[in-house]
């Protein structure tokens, strides 16, 4: 009996013997591929059937490595070396490579429509397939590190501060539920009336479907409202501030780590996003998440930092599409680094192919669902890049070539930080960092530029740049939906800015060495303090946010709420706004049935209710049309509905048919 061979306990950790990894994944093959052979599409059982009989032979080797107790030499020869070179052991190695045939099999389980061809086995074959690409490339001999208790309760007070800064009273703040929320979330709907059910495709707005099902998890537990939407998005930023402090605090140390996360859990732009329901804020979740993770495993040489990133770049291909970026940022990253410390990147080579294995074996499902649908793939780039038509057009307009067009982009991208106004999803009528920040911000970008070969700078830089040229690439720059990712980046360098601040003073008067540290920390939390105040008492009071559809859209709806199921209702709203044309509506009063008006009420083209009470919505400019149904059903009700800040949006005429 070998030694890779058998069962080996050091400390806390165990090595599951070659053998029986090779038994338990071949039967746990053979049986999968059974399943689904029989339950997939004539066009789709090749890939099945093969895994099946590489399964049966692996099965027969399973079963004569542990009745012999002990591998063939020649394969346990390959293990060995493989293990050698990977710092694993001959076990995970064959975890390695069985997870590979089991998302595949998710794949073939899912399918590339609407309804998977079998669930439950796709569901089971990834899980299976995640689980042994972490078993593969996990340091089981490692000694493992222990967060020190005060950086966990600091760690839960930070989350527990930026959670109630995003969750309370997400109904009203924004005042508006966008059609766009409205959007996602009757989609989300979507997967609990089961009209979907696939994981592993692309769906509203061509974004991946996986952030649709967890939300619709949330509409089982909040029912079909607001709140159900946005809270899913105010956890996604809570975490982020976690997150950038236990980053920062590895990077920069406590002071950088602590005043980056408290200044972003008031930041007067994330919280706003954190207030949305939609994808974009959880860009920013995995790229702390998975560039923090990669800059820890560089730096303390750690395999269990790598793998974790290796997660969190699978992960992120299922939500907002700069997710896709952190690859980009990841490879420009190594290759900067691999040039300062050559050493570095060598040792650090067998962990960082196992963090990419595993984010391959994640995002598999998906991207073969892309392969074979690629202008999926491209519809979230397609709608707002402005290279192609857009800059051809904007040059013959402007006269200008092309390259000045794509710098004065860039440039409007980079002033979005700190000079010009956000436009878009989110117009405060000030850019992303007020004044002070900003001038902390600049500083700490001085002091990255001076420290070129430090990883930490060379991360953070390419960081920035990467979502700075997505957003100058775009249309309508700074479009302030876009800058999602890089609000941690941002926090984490003004965290940056204000530790080098601090050990210089500290180094000047270290008789100060307590005070110093505490005083820019407080810093940080007026900074905070200051952009919340603005996003709570000037902003959201003032604001126009979703337009006037949208507000029509979120009175109507709030008036709507207690209507019983089957209620009908008359819109006429043409030729600007259908019941239907802003999503919120339809989501929050889901028991209605609507009709819209598309011409003058009388024609032909008419609807024609049939209850007994009937509701009419009349936006402004429709008299002829209120006067027309007051003939066609007189006796009715008439009542004016306006916005919060006054603004007249629409009349309401309640018909009831009186009893004979």
């Amino acid at each position: 009996m070998s030694e890779s061979d058998s069962l080996i306990s050091r400390g806390r950790s165990i090595e599951i013997p070659a053998s029986w990894v090779l038994l338990v994944c071949s039967i746990s093959l053979v049986i999968a591929s059974f399943v689904i052979h029989a339950d997939v599409r004539q066009e789709f059982r090749t890939i099945p059937l093969i895994l099946f009989f590489f399964g049966l032979v692996a099965l027969w080797f399973g079963i004569y490595s542990v009745l012999k107790r002990r591998l063939f030499r020649w394969m346990e020869h390959l293990l060995q070396k493989a293990a050698g070179w990977l710092g694993t052991s001959p076990g995970q190695i064959l975890s390695l490579a069985f997870s590979l045939p089991f998302s595949l099999l998710t794949v073939i389980a899912a399918g590339f429509e609407r309804h998977m061809y079998s669930p439950a086995a796709a569901a089971i074959c990834w899980l299976i397939s995640i689980l042994l690409a972490v078993y593969g490339g996990y340091p089981v001999f490692n000694k493992r590190q222990k967060l020190p208790k005060s950086a966990l309760a600091i760690g839960v007070l930070l989350f527990t501060a930026a959670l109630l800064l995003r969750a309370i009273n997400t109904a009203t703040i924004p005042v508006v539920l966008t059609g766009d929320e409205g959007s996602s979330g009757l989609f989300a709907v979507e997967f609990l009336q089961g009209k979907i059910d696939n994981l592993f495709i692309s769906g509203w707005f061509s974004f991946p479907t996986l952030h649709s099902f967890i939300q619709s998890q949330f509409i089982v537990l909040f029912g079909q409202t607001t709140q159900a939407l946005r809270l899913m998005s105010a956890f996604a930023g809570a975490l982020t501030v976690v997150l950038v402090f236990f980053i920062g605090r590895s990077m920069f140390g406590v002071v950088g780590g602590l005043a980056a996360a408290i200044f972003l859990a008031g930041m007067h732009y994330h919280i706003h996003f954190s207030r949305i329901g939609l994808n974009n804020i959880w860009d920013g979740v995995f790229i702390v998440f998975t560039l923090g993770f990669l800059w820890l495993g560089w730096q303390q040489n750690r395999r269990t930092a790598f793998l974790v990133a290796g997660i969190g770049l699978g992960l992120a291909q299922y939500f907002y599409a700069t997710g896709r970026s952190i690859l980009l940022i990841i490879l420009a990253w190594l290759a900067a680094a691999g040039i300062s410390n050559h050493s570095r990147l060598r040792k650090a080579l067998p962990s960082i192919i196992l963090m990419f294995w595993a984010a391959l074996i994640i995002s598999l499902p998906l991207n073969w669902f892309y392969a074979n649908h690629p202008d999926e793939f491209m519809a979230p780039y397609n709608r707002v890049t402005i290279m192609g038509e857009w800059l051809a057009n904007t040059a013959l307009e402007t006269g200008k070539a092309s390259f000045l067009i794509i710098i004065e982009q860039m440039w409007k991208a980079i002033q979005g930080y700190v000079y010009l106004p956000l436009i878009h999803w989110y117009m405060p009528g000030v850019p992303m960092l007020f004044a002070f920040p900003a001038f902390i911000f600049l500083l700490g970008l001085v002091f990255l530029i001076l420290k070129p070969t430090e990883s930490r700078s060379q991360l953070l830089f390419f960081w920035l740049a990467a979502i700075t040229a997505a957003v100058g690439l775009s249309e309508s720059a700074p479009a302030a939906q876009r800058y999602t990712a890089a609000a941690p980046a941002v926090a984490l360098i003004i965290g940056f800015s204000l530790q080098q601040i601090s050990d210089f003073l500290v180094k000047k008067w270290p008789s100060r060495a307590r005070e110093i540290p505490a005083i820019l920390i407080l810093i940080s939390l007026l900074m905070s303090i200051h952009d919340a105040r603005f996003y709570f008492e000037e902003y959201t009071p003032n604001n126009y946010f979703g337009g006037f559809n949208g507000r029509v859209a979120q009175v109507l709806a709030e008036r709507l709420k207690g209507e019983p199921k089957g209620q009908e209702l008359v819109f006429c709203g043409y030729p600007h706004m259908g019941y239907h044309s802003i999503s919120s509506l339809p989501y929050l009063a889901p028991q209605i049935i609507y009709y819209d008006i598309t011409e003058p009420l009388g024609s032909s083209a008419d609807p024609q209710p049939s209850g007994k009470r009937i509701l009419f919505v009349f936006l402004p400019n429709h008299e002829s049309d209120e006067a027309a149904v007051e003939k066609q059903y007189p006796g009715g009700f008439w009542s004016d509905h306006y916005s919060d800040a006054g603004e007249f949006l629409f009349h309401l005429y309640e018909y009831q048919e009186s009893n004979p």
